[in-house]
């Protein structure tokens, strides 16, 4: 079983990107949550914690003939889940602006992949920066403010609004 949750911290004091966890602060964490989250954390055989950083999209991934994609370009955190769909995306459109491109021209192409993904992509990662915000409201810390919570935020009207942009796109057809 892989137990995954999250907390908001302001600081890392680890040298990596990951660390040990023990029983008892995992605990104090999730204190006053659900028996059965406790449960899970008492009977978990090894506990592991990341360190997720929020970043702001970077404005320019191509020198010449090297760019960037995926991760290396738009690194962001897993609230919208599409970190590795933006990769494979970035792959399809990097290989569309490279078909049949003179070695002379390689530049010119990945400038024109960079500027067919750039919009998206830094949409995508504000969209789950405030995605953070939404899965760890304060709202949802009783019934009654959750129900009323859940209708204005995770509604299909407001679903719709927020991600029609993100699965309508289509990395075969759109232009470069």
């Amino acid at each position: 079983m892989n137990f995954v949750a999250t907390i908001e911290g302001k600081s890392w004091p680890h040298p990596g990107a990951s660390a040990p966890g023990t029983m008892e602060e995992c605990l104090q964490d999730f204190k006053g949550w659900h028996d059965d989250v406790q449960t899970m954390i008492r009977r978990s055989p090894q506990l592991l914690k990341w360190a997720l950083a929020r970043r702001e999209p970077i404005s320019d991934w191509t020198q010449g003939r090297i760019t960037l994609l995926g991760d290396a370009a738009h690194a962001t955190l897993p609230f919208l889940a599409q970190g590795a769909v933006h990769s494979i995306e970035d792959g399809t459109v990097l290989a569309r602006c490279l078909e049949n491109v003179a070695p002379a021209d390689v530049p010119a192409a990945l400038l024109r992949y960079q500027k067919a993904r750039i919009e998206r992509t830094s949409r995508m990662v504000r969209g789950a920066t405030a995605n953070t915000e939404r899965f760890h409201s304060r709202e949802l810390a009783t019934e009654e403010s959750a129900e009323a919570y859940l209708q204005r935020e995770w509604s299909a009207a407001p679903i719709f609004e927020r991600y029609d942009w993100l699965y309508s796109y289509d990395a075969n057809t759109a232009p470069i």
